[in-house]
């Protein structure tokens, strides 16, 4: 066994073309029917297989060092021998050693040019170095040697390329075409090979040959079309989509880049009638349409001036829609932009249903049921919730309270608003408010220093809040106090409202308390005609006219 290992490194040796200049070789003869002489081999060229076949155990075996030093033996007493050279440069290479790879596997080279395994290690260590023209060099060896084998010319390709030579990776993409035709991956390549160099005309003209060669592939043409879109050259562009539609009228996504050439040229509506078509095929999936839509048009354009076309879009995609939840709060928020407030509603408890972590949904949901009087005690029941997941947000805690307050049960309300007071008011939002209506649920408890004060921070928040200078002066007239002040509250309110029946009530009331009847009489009765209905307007009236 032993000696058959040691033939198997002798071929070994001989397979990459090793020792030369030691060994006389008879002249050989093909012919099948002449004998083949016997190759006669000296002495010291087999003394120096023999070292050689030594230092391929060594190295077998892992003992590197001993092997590299084994080869570099073998080179000292035969200079030619390449496959020592060779075996000493993948072990250098190895090692991170690259000039001194470089040294041994040109020396390899040197005793055998056309050997390929040598040449491939070459190409290696000069890619290794950064030697970008030493690389393309032995590349461009091997694919004069072997022409067939196209992994070479991809090779070279990539070694223009990384020594910065566009023009040179697609020459060499050229020579494999030139051997099997046009093909895709080719084509593809060389134009992103020229957009990298800048130069989209040549780009182009390697899809439109891609084009030619494949006519049956409407791809390519949508391809060209693309790229002229992207140069701002919408003619040509436009000629290219013309042909795409030809080609299948039915193509799920023609009408969409269509939509998106009549918006680059300024015709939206024709862009919005390409949109539509494009959404009546019914190869397009909800969520495609959903996001195409989204995606078609800036934000400015879906809620502003595209709106009524974008929100009719978004209308027919979700009549057809499958898994509403997942778009259930863009229509819901579509829907609330267009005031319809109940629609909005149910597709944002929809959305919750989904996902009820989100505080904004819960507010929207929150705001359209104010909105929506016949379901108030959904509001009620929501706003409790809300306020259980999101106990710092005011919305909540301020809706409660108002429920509370319709139907008068201030002692109720209260605490909402004492707890949305303790959590403060994020830049001011719903103070004025829940400071208003504190001040209506302290006054209803009989609690009137702290309905006075909650009035006069609503006031200050809002000084032109006329409901609000019209209930304080009012309630003080009840109470008897401050008379003055109250009177100069409702002087504004009437000033700013002459005809708010309420307002006049409370001014004349006033004037009639401050003994002023002649005074507030023209008042009262204007306040009687504008709201004829009201007993208590009549009463004050009586009063007054006494």
């Amino acid at each position: 066994m032993k000696g058959y290992k040691y033939i198997v490194y002798i071929l070994f040796c001989a397979a990459l073309c090793g020792c030369t200049g030691s060994r006389k070789t008879a002249a050989v003869d093909d012919s099948r029917y002449r004998r083949i002489p016997i190759r006669e081999v000296t002495e010291e060229a087999l003394r120096t297989d023999a070292a050689l076949i030594d230092a391929v155990a060594l190295q077998e075996s892992g003992r590197l060092d001993e092997a590299l030093a084994a080869y570099a033996a073998v080179t000292a007493k035969e200079p030619r021998c390449g496959a020592a050279w060779y075996s000493m440069s993948r072990l250098l290479l190895r090692r991170g050693w690259t000039d001194s790879a470089q040294v041994c596997i040109d020396r390899a080279v040197a005793t055998a040019d056309t050997n390929r395994w040598y040449l491939l290690l070459q190409a290696e260590v000069r890619k290794r170095r950064g030697d970008s023209k030493g690389h393309i060099a032995t590349l461009e060896r091997l694919v004069q040697l072997q022409p067939e084998r196209l992994e070479y010319y991809y090779e070279l390709s990539n070694a223009h390329i990384d020594a910065g030579d566009i023009e040179g990776a697609v020459a060499a993409l050229n020579r494999v075409e030139k051997r099997i035709g046009v093909t895709e991956e080719i084509s593809l390549q060389k134009q992103r090979l020229w957009n990298a160099a800048g130069k989209s005309d040549k780009a182009e003209k390697e899809i439109e040959a891609l084009a030619e060669a494949m006519p049956q592939e409407k791809r390519f043409q949508a391809i060209l079309a693309e790229m002229n879109m992207n140069r701002k050259r919408y003619a040509k562009a436009k000629q290219y989509y013309d042909r795409v539609l030809a080609a299948d009228p039915e193509d799920e996504y023609i009408h969409i880049q269509l939509a998106e050439y009549w918006k680059a040229v300024g015709k939206p509506a024709e862009a919005d009638r390409e949109l539509a078509a494009a959404f009546a095929n019914a190869k397009l999936d909800c969520r495609t349409k959903v996001q195409l839509l989204t995606s078609f048009y800036s934000a400015e354009e879906f809620y502003g001036e595209r709106s009524k076309a974008a929100f009719g879009l978004l209308d027919k995609v979700m009549a057809t829609c499958g898994d509403s939840t997942e778009y259930a709060l863009l229509y819901g928020d579509v829907l609330m932009r267009q005031r319809k407030y109940a629609e909005a509603a149910r597709w944002l408890e929809l959305s919750l249903k989904k996902d009820s972590s989100r505080y904004e949904v819960w507010e929207g949901l929150l705001i359209c049921l104010t909105e929506v009087p016949e379901r108030e005690d959904d509001m009620a029941a929501l706003s409790a919730r809300a306020s259980r997941l999101f106990p710092m947000h005011t919305l909540p805690l301020y809706l409660q309270a108002l429920y509370e307050v319709k139907h008068e049960r201030y002692a109720e309300a209260l605490p909402h608003l004492e707890k949305a007071e303790k959590w403060g008011f994020t830049k001011g939002y719903l103070e004025a408010e829940t400071y208003g209506l504190m001040a209506e649920a302290y006054y209803r408890t009989k609690q009137y220093a702290k309905a006075w004060k909650c009035f006069e921070r609503c006031l200050e928040l809002r000084p032109d809040d006329w409901g609000t200078l019209n209930n304080y002066a009012y309630y003080l007239s009840e109470q008897g106090t401050e008379l003055e002040k109250a009177l100069a509250m409702s002087r504004r309110t009437i000033e700013a409202e002459p005809d708010n029946a309420n307002s006049l009530d409370t001014y004349a009331w006033l004037l009639h308390l401050l003994g002023r009847d002649t005074e507030g009489l023209p008042y009262m009765r204007k306040a009687v005609r504008l709201d004829p209905e009201s007993e208590t307007l009549r009463e004050h009236l009586k009063a007054m006219e006494k």
